[in-house]
């Protein structure tokens, strides 16, 4: 049994020949083993799951008497032939087993013994935690218990042996609970099929509306004339035109005009299907005159848009359209949809919006250099000239050049975009059919783009993924033009502020004009000081013949009527010229700053000073290390180091006078260490230590001394002894050095250090200004730069607000006062060539910063009341995706590479994870470590990781940066590798070897063998690197025929594609990497897209930020949404990796990290969001609370355990022994969440009421701190669990519709929530000194029920509690599928006992 008890000893548990063999126990010796039979086994081998028992904690004798009918005993002869079968996979093994009861039959120290899989937890052959086992069958089915072949164990023993050589493999940490999710009945065998049987419910009645308009190559002729006429108007062959609330067709093509001098609202519109043609004209289109042109509206009411799906006097969706779906085809029809009017409606239809655009991105996308390439009027390279016949750029004139081959005449748009809407009417036949050549247009590119698109992207997850990321929706409220209010009130503010500090410097300075004290300011004494003299004439100008001098012909005043003493003026006022210049007397750089007497809003001094002037830098007197910045042309910003000594001397006078630096002052104020012959000087008398300590006391006064660097270039660009940031251009002036400024991106120049991306060095010191007036001009400056780049897009936002009549009935009873209204995000679903989604605002907006004004942007987004905002951040994301590419590829199991393993299991706290692995090998922090590595996985090579590590560490000079980048490449990427292939190993091993790091040295063999390189060598590979099989398999997808994404199978563009760049010698082979791990990352966005609305059809998709999602769910169903979202996060990861081969999932990415359900689109739930234009916060400020970050086990405790079935027969929930979540454990999450999980401050909506007796049936009469008294139903969840006392202190929510009872609790108050009430001002003052003496610590603070019985050991796995249900009316069809939930109207009056 030598090779049984090693295998299992080392792996736990393996399939062979049939059998699952696994340690029940981490026992170690094998007393005796048990075969599970399986129903209608007709043979012994192969059908049979071997479990090895430990005879100490259960005897076999005791087993067989505890599952007579299960088990029985396996012979000795199954036991030797179990034995062959491994020795035949192992025969090395077997050879090295220790022997029975021999020192080293204990576990080895660098080999773990794994955990056992048999108990409550299963675990991998690498101590990586994996799913439940209920959870593993429901995903997987029978894939889920399928043997794994001899190749694949030998697999996981050198993934064992490699993580153990890297020192990774260790002992697991604590098993992961099992949150007790219980998920509904897949449709399909496993999570793969059910996938695809969804994906093809959502998006099939699309693709068939599709097929059917892309069928028809041309539209129906247009009409020869359109009508004047307000509203939709049909346009049918051979009929009438005939007026209509809307096109009742199912499928139609759409372009929408916008009048950009009459405001943002539609203006014209025309549409067509396969019968008809449909025309919109808008009232103020039709009543435009030729008068002056109105002032465009800055408030508009969905109204104002054009409908698609409702009578326009209503607010409701007209009968028939609701559920039934419904297409809209444009080119960027993001645009066409932002207005529409039924897409401002909190209720979202079956209406869904196509853009041919996507679709042409998706087939013929381009990266950023093709895209530049095509921009360019140079001639094209030979080497372009392939893709160049498959791509385009993403207008509609270039589109439907590319597909069909004839030109746009697009002049007639100047109309919209320049004219005025009175010209828009004269013009309107002309208009109107420049708006339907669009529409046809688009209606061509359709019909060539969709097969293209549905033949490179056949999965139907991937089109109704599109089909929802087109329904982004952000809800608005008051709160909103109040937040545009405050940051515009205080970017005005803060701007006058800086410009009157700056006003004030420039003031200082221009003193400096007096005795020529210029010439000694380090900073001022390059600026243009001349002055402008004030001519006077001599004599007295010839009097025209109107009577009146050019000088004073404005004249409006008698010199008669002047006060005596200045009588004595008027007789030269004659002398002044007739053009007087601007500021006599004053310096050039200062008139340039200040306007002309007249201009329109002159201010007098200095108004046009800004951050961004050239001089403003000087004026702040601004220092990088110690030394004044100085700007050269040729090199731009930097800063001048003063040379000592005669050398210096020498060169200064030999400069210009008027172009001289003041050299004494600027010795007297910087940091300089003597320097003779460019080589630090040591006196007679000094010894060599007391030259290092000036050298440390230079480091730390240059403010850099932690952050060394390496000395490039010649002694006559820098002095040796400088050892700080500055980067050496060989410039000098004037007896100076000069260095340029640290760039970002390398050697580029610096154009203004107010940039922000010298913030850091602001704060860091490195970059100061002299006297508190520069700290608070650079901190205004701080404040005002988000605003200031996102101002006019923030501003420029289209919001719709609702009418009355179109708020939903619940919304109605808050009365007039309630302004609701909606943005309709312009996403476009694929914009980029990874078919990421884009949008210019919401998209890329930052998380709130206190210091960034209008940061709080996302913040201000609310959710209306009764509703709240669900959402998840995916965690490390792409991370996840190459690593399980790796795992797959290289080793079959999850965890089984180094990058995998790290990903997985490595901590944070051990420095076993891959970003401190990347920090400690590269020399910096673990978040500069997390830019090296996702760059790295994005494609980026060494010389991009050594910009990066110069940006963040300026300090670094060349060669030092290029060897740490060098260093980090060999640990993560390793070495690229050319092996020769079988038949010419022995060819090229007498060439030189068969083995070669280089790739010159690989075409040098070839050639002595008479070959090409490719012929000799096999594609090279990455080897030696921590993530080496991670990127050989991101390259072998990346350089295929036909790349395809690993998950849904989408298709590289045809404009990347290895066909079509074949001569570009891999000059597109990072952005292809990228591609693989970005379009990966959309495929998973799709399937969560898709998952969520199987189990959430209600929830409204709101946005999705880069890896994150929100949702807009009813305030009832918010944590059963939540729930809805682990388990989308479940399925999709599910998913991939069964696309990949690996049948199993671990535990650690199951489910997200949190789950945010807030009453804000915040990224924290519990980030308050104060800024310079939100000083108070959102809760102060705004009255927005904190709301909730949900784990998987309080989602679970809230909701119950249970996620709804989709409506209908087929999507019943699974069996109940599989997926029910038993009542310990629902126990034990209720009371984690009463003890622990909810010390937070209550909402508006929640208050504290008091218990004054029970009355039945899980009602309890409260009374509140005004003394009304009603009555207040307890949720199941607590039934089972606790009762309440008299005099007991509860939290509850209201029931609107509530007639006797008005209430539910919410919780249950103990001590501590009192106490941390008191602490944060939420207690009420009526209930003061109720109870206050009593103390109770421990358990006894919870209420436990102990007249309910406790599930125990022999207690049924499949008894379930049930389910709350506050929705009965509206999932009365759910309780039909949810066979397994127990009725309430069971629960006795035992629930509610008194003291």
């Amino acid at each position: 049994m030598e090779s049984l008890r090693h295998y299992l000893h080392i792996c736990g548990v393996c399939r062979v020949g049939g059998y699952r063999i696994s340690c029940a126990r981490n026992c170690k010796q094998t007393s005796s083993i048990a075969s599970k039979r399986q129903a209608g086994s007709t043979t012994t081998r192969g059908k049979k799951t071997v479990t090895v028992i430990d005879c100490n904690s259960t005897p076999s004798s005791v087993f067989r008497r505890r599952h007579p009918e299960d088990y029985d005993i396996v012979s000795p002869a199954t036991l030797r032939s179990l034995d062959h079968a491994l020795g035949e996979c192992y025969p090395s093994q077997s050879k090295q087993l220790p022997r029975k009861n021999s020192k080293s039959s204990q576990p080895s120290e660098d080999l773990p013994t794994p955990r056992p899989s048999d108990g409550p937890y299963r675990f991998n052959e690498i101590n990586i935690q994996m799913l439940p086992e209920s959870l593993h069958r429901h995903l997987f089915g029978a894939k889920a218990t399928a043997s794994p072949s001899p190749e694949l164990v030998r697999s996981a023993l050198r993934a064992r042996k490699e993580l153990q050589r890297r020192g990774l493999l260790r002992a697991p940490p604590a098993p992961i609970a099992d949150p007790g999710v219980r998920l509904p009945r897949l449709r399909g065998a496993d999570v793969e099929e059910h996938f695809r049987t969804v994906g093809e419910e959502q998006s099939g009645p699309y693709r068939a509306l599709l097929q059917g308009l892309a069928a028809a190559p041309e539209p129906p002729p247009p009409p020869a004339e359109w009508q004047l006429r307000v509203g939709w108007t049909r346009y049918a062959p051979e009929e009438p035109p005939l007026p209509v609330p809307f096109p009742a067709c199912d499928a139609l093509v759409l372009d929408v005009e916008v009048c950009r001098a009459a405001g943002e609202a539609p203006v014209l519109a025309t549409a067509a299907s396969p019968a008809a043609w449909y025309c919109w004209v808008s009232p103020r289109l039709a009543a435009a005159s030729a008068g002056p042109a109105a002032t465009p509206p800055r408030r508009y009411s969905a109204d104002d848009f054009l409908p698609l799906e409702s009578e326009p006097a209503t607010g409701t969706f007209a009968p028939g359209v609701y559920q039934r779906p419904r297409v809209v085809v444009g080119h960027n029809v993001s645009y066409d949809r932002a207005r529409v009017r039924e897409q401002y409606w909190l209720e979202r239809s079956s209406l869904r919006f196509v853009d041919t655009m996507s679709l042409h991105v998706c087939v013929g996308g381009l990266a950023s250099g093709q895209r530049a390439a095509l921009r360019s009027s140079a001639d094209a390279e030979p080497e372009d000239a392939a893709w160049r016949e498959v791509a385009a750029l993403n207008s509609l004139a270039d589109v439907h050049r590319l597909y069909c081959g004839a030109p746009l005449d697009k002049a007639a748009r100047d109309l919209f975009v320049t004219g005025q809407l009175a010209e828009v009417r004269a013009d309107f036949q002309s208009a109107t059919a420049y708006c339907a050549g669009d529409v046809a247009a688009t209606w061509r590119v359709l019909a060539k783009v969709l097969p293209l698109f549905l033949e490179r992207f056949p999965h139907p997850v991937s089109l109704a993924g599109l089909l929802e990321l087109g329904g982004a929706y952000l809800p608005v409220g008051a709160a909103w033009p109040r937040f545009l209010a405050s940051a515009e009130r205080t970017y005005d503010e803060l701007r006058a502020e800086s410009r009157r500090m700056l006003a004030r410097a420039a003031d200082d300075a221009c003193a400096l004009l007096h005795a020529h004290a210029y010439c000694r300011d380090p900073w001022m004494w390059d600026q243009d000081w001349s002055v402008q003299e004030l001519r006077l004439r001599k004599t007295a100008p010839k009097k025209r013949a109107s009577g009146t001098d050019g000088a004073v012909a404005n004249e409006d005043f008698d010199p008669d009527e002047w006060p005596e003493k200045f009588r004595n003026l008027a007789a030269t006022r004659y002398q002044l010229p007739a053009k007087r210049p601007l500021l006599p007397g004053y310096p050039a750089w200062y008139r340039n700053l200040c306007d002309r007497p007249g201009a329109e809003e002159w201010t007098p001094g200095p108004a046009r000073v800004s951050t961004g002037l050239q001089v403003t830098p000087k004026l702040l007197r601004l220092t990088w290390e110690g030394y004044p910045l100085h700007y050269v042309r040729e090199h731009g910003w930097g800063f001048l180091v003063p040379r000592e000594g005669r050398e210096g001397v020498e060169e200064a006078e030999a400069e210009d006078a008027a172009a001289k630096p003041p050299l004494t002052e600027l010795l007297a104020m910087c940091p300089v260490v003597a320097a003779a012959g460019a080589k630090t000087r040591v006196e007679e008398g000094e010894t060599a230590g007391e030259v290092e300590s000036v050298r440390r006391e230079v480091q730390e006064r240059l403010g850099w001394a932690s952050r060394r660097g390496g000395v490039d270039g010649t002694a006559s660009a820098a002095p040796l002894w400088y050892i700080g940031a500055g980067v050496r251009c060989g410039a000098s002036v004037g007896g100076c050095w000069f260095l340029k400024l640290p760039h970002k991106d390398g050697a580029a120049r610096v154009g203004s250090p107010m940039a922000r991306d010298f913030l850091g060095a602001f704060e860091a010191g490195v970059l100061a200004g002299a006297g508190p007036g520069a700290a608070r001009v650079l901190d205004v400056g701080r404040q005002l730069s988000y605003w200031r780049n996102n101002r006019e897009r923030v501003l420029g936002q289209l919001v719709g607000w609702l009418p009355a009549a179109a708020l939903p009935r619940s919304l109605r009873a808050h009365g007039a006062g309630l302004q609701l209204g909606a943005i309709v995000p312009q996403v476009v679903a694929a914009g980029t060539l990874t078919r990421r989604a884009v949008e210019p605002t919401w998209m890329t907006a930052a998380n709130a910063k206190p210091g960034r004004l209008g940061s709080e942007l996302r913040a201000l987004v609310h959710a209306p009341p009764g509703h709240a905002f669900v959402g998840a951040d995916v965690d490390s994301q792409e991370l996840w995706i190459a690593a399980v590419l790796g795992d797959a590829s290289a080793a079959g199991i999850h965890g089984g590479t180094p990058f995998g393993w790290m990903t997985l299991s490595g901590s944070k706290a051990d420095g076993t994870d891959m970003h401190s692995v990347t920090a400690a090998a590269a020399g910096v922090s673990r978040d500069e470590a997390k830019v090296l590595n996702y760059a790295r996985i994005y494609g980026a090579g060494p010389r991009f990781a050594q910009r990066l590590l110069q940006r963040f560490n300026p300090a670094l000079g060349d060669a030092e940066a290029r060897a740490r980048a060098t260093k980090m490449f060999a640990l993560t990427k390793g070495r690229r590798v050319w092996r020769a292939r079988p038949e010419w190993a022995a060819a090229a091993e007498d060439a030189g070897g068969a083995r070669t790091t280089s790739a010159l040295e690989a075409r040098r063999r070839a050639q002595a063998l008479g070959a090409t390189t490719d012929e000799v060598f096999g594609a090279p590979r990455w080897e030696g690197g921590t993530e080496s099989a991670m990127f050989n398999r991101l390259e072998e997808i990346a350089n295929a025929a036909h790349p395809a994404t690993p998950f849904l199978g989408g298709r590289l563009s045809r404009a990347l594609e290895a066909a079509v760049s074949v001569g570009d010698d891999d000059r597109f082979l990072p952005t292809r990497v990228n591609w693989v791990v970005q379009s990966g990352a959309v495929d998973f966005l799709h399937l969560m897209l898709v998952c969520m609305r199987w189990l959430q059809p209600r929830a409204r998709f709101c946005l999705s930020f880069h890896d994150e999602v929100r949702y807009l769910v009813a305030e009832r169903d918010r944590h059963r949404a939540a729930l809805a979202l682990h388990a989308t996060n479940l399925l999709a990861r599910a998913f991939c990796a069964q696309r990949l081969g690996l049948t199993d999932l671990p535990a650690a990415v199951a489910f997200f990290a949190s789950v945010e359900v807030d009453a804000a689109l915040r990224k924290d739930a519990h980030h308050d969001c104060a800024t310079p234009s939100n000083p108070h916060g959102l809760r102060r400020g705004y009255g927005v609370a904190p709301g909730e970050a949900l784990d998987v086990y309080k989602t679970v405790a809230r909701a119950g355990g249970v996620l709804r079935a989709p409506r209908g027969a087929s999507a019943a929930f699974a069996a109940p022994s599989a997926r029910t979540m038993s009542a310990f454990t629902k126990r034990k999450h209720v009371e984690r969440e009463v003890l622990e999980d909810t010390l937070q401050v209550p909402t508006e909506q929640q208050k504290v009421v008091r218990v004054l007796a029970g009355r039945g049936n899980n009602l309890h009469e409260v009374e509140e701190p005004n003394g009304a008294r009603y009555l207040a139903s307890m949720p199941t969840k607590f039934r089972r669990h606790f009762w309440i006392k008299r005099g007991d202190f509860i939290l509850v929510e209201p029931i609107p519709e509530g007639d006797k009872v008005k209430a539910e609790i919410a919780l249950i108050l103990t001590h501590d929530h009192q106490r941390f009430y008191r602490a944060n001002g939420c207690w009420p003052q009526e209930f003061e000194g109720i109870d206050a003496t009593k103390e109770v610590k421990g358990e006894e603070d919870l209420f436990v029920n102990v007249n309910r019985q406790i599930p125990g050991e022999h207690s049924s796995e499949s008894e379930t509690d049930s389910d709350d249900d506050d929705d009965d009316e509206e999932d009365s069809e759910d309780k039909e599928t949810n066979d397994t939930e127990e009725s309430d109207s069971s629960d006795s009056d035992s629930n509610t006992q008194e003291e």
